[in-house]
């Protein structure tokens, strides 16, 4: 591995970063990246959502990597009475209803899962 593309490497094992989502009828469901080789090393630590009419989301969140991991979940945006629903591997599920929810995870164990620090739904 050239200087470069270790540097490079480096640099993803520790992004941290905010995901924008905008529904579409091809965009419906997104899969959290949680860290680790699967995703390569890049974490989601926000992920905003934005809807357009008619288009729902569903969000997938794997298990976390390590105790401690967070993950905030904001629905900017609603287009017209959309739902997004937030599945846990491990863990209770959410659903925002109106733009403003959102949803406060911290990454526990393998036992307990993703549980909520703080949660606002309508």
């Amino acid at each position: 591995m050239s200087a470069g593309n270790w540097f490079a490497t480096r640099k993803r094992a520790h992004d941290l970063r905010t995901k924008s989502i905008t529904t579409s009828s091809t965009v419906t469901t997104y899969t959290a990246r949680v860290g680790g080789s699967a995703y390569n090393f890049i974490e989601d630590r926000a992920i905003n959502v934005t809807t357009t009419s008619g288009n729902s989301l569903t969000i997938t969140v794997p298990n976390g990597v390590y105790a401690g991991q967070r993950l905030l979940i904001n629905f900017v945006t609603e287009g017209s009475a959309e739902t997004i629903t937030v599945t846990t591997t491990t863990g209770s599920d959410y659903s925002l209803t109106a733009a403003g929810d959102y949803v406060s995870l911290e990454w526990v164990n393998a036992t307990s899962g993703w549980i909520y620090l703080s949660e606002v739904t309508t």
